[in-house]
C-alpha cells in the first residue's frame, strides 16, 4: 500500500481539503502523430515534467504517472512522480482515458478525488487548478469540474448535403453582447470523484 500525502491549501479564503486527493497523469508511449509526443520539451522542460510541476504548483503531491514506455516512467521517477506501469489494453490508441483512470483507482482505494492532467496542455496555470478545487467542494459539493473556454462562434453542421445551424437560429441570428456563447473543452483538467468514476465517467451534469 502507498503512502498517501494528506494536505490542505488556503483558496481564496477557503480551505479546501486535499486528503485523499490524487493526480493522475496519463503518458502513453505509442502515440502515432508525434513519436514520444509526452517525451517531448517545450522550454527545455518534457511535458510530463511540466504537468508534474503544475500539479506541485497547486500544492498537489500525491502525484502518479501511467505509462507503458521506459522513457517516460524515467522522466516521471526524475520529478519524484509515483509509476503506473499501464496495461496494453489502456495504452491502446483507441483507449478512452477513462479506461486508463479506471485502471488507476483499481490500484489506489484510498483515493476519493482524481484529477487527470493531460500532458498536451503544459501552460496550465496552477490558479486554475485551486479554483478548480475550490469550486469542486464549495459553495456545495459537485461531483466533477473540468476546463472550458467560453466560444462566440455561430456553428453549423453538415447532413445530408445540406448545412444545419447548431446553435443559433438563423431567423434570429444573435448578437455576440446578447449572449452567453457556447462553452468549449480544452481538454487540459478533468476533476471527477471515485463514484462517478466507477459509473464509467469523467463528466456528469451535477
Amino acid at each position: 500500500m502507498w503512502l498517501v500525502t494528506v494536505i490542505s491549501v488556503a483558496l481564496v479564503g477557503q480551505t479546501v481539503g486535499l486528503q485523499n486527493t490524487a493526480v493522475l497523469i496519463l503518458a502513453r508511449g505509442g502515440s502515432k502523430g508525434v513519436r514520444l509526443k509526452n517525451f517531448q520539451t517545450v522550454g527545455g522542460i518534457s511535458l510530463v515534467g511540466r504537468s508534474i510541476l503544475n500539479a506541485r504548483n497547486a500544492y498537489l503531491e500525491d502525484i502518479t504517472v501511467s505509462t507503458d514506455h521506459p522513457l517516460i516512467a524515467l522522466e516521471a521517477l526524475k520529478y519524484n512522480a509515483r509509476i503506473l506501469i499501464r496495461s496494453y489494453i489502456t495504452a491502446t490508441d483507441w483507449a478512452p482515458s477513462i479506461w486508463g483512470v479506471e485502471e488507476f483507482i483499481e490500484t489506489r482505494p484510498d483515493v476519493t478525488v482524481v484529477v487527470l492532467l493531460q500532458v498536451t496542455s503544459p501552460l496550465l496555470k496552477a490558479k486554475h487548478l485551486n479554483l478548480a478545487l475550490k469550486k469542486l467542494h464549495f459553495p456545495k459539493a459537485f461531483d466533477c469540474i473540468f476546463s472550458v473556454t467560453r466560444s462566440y462562434k455561430l456553428r453549423w453542421t453538415f447532413r445530408n448535403e445540406t448545412m444545419y445551424p447548431v446553435n443559433f437560429n438563423v431567423q434570429k441570428r444573435p448578437r455576440r453582447q446578447d449572449w452567453s456563447g457556447d462553452f468549449i473543452e480544452t481538454g487540459s483538467f478533468y476533476i471527477a470523484r471515485r463514484k462517478l468514476i466507477e459509473s464509467g465517467y469523467l463528466q456528469n451534469n451535477k
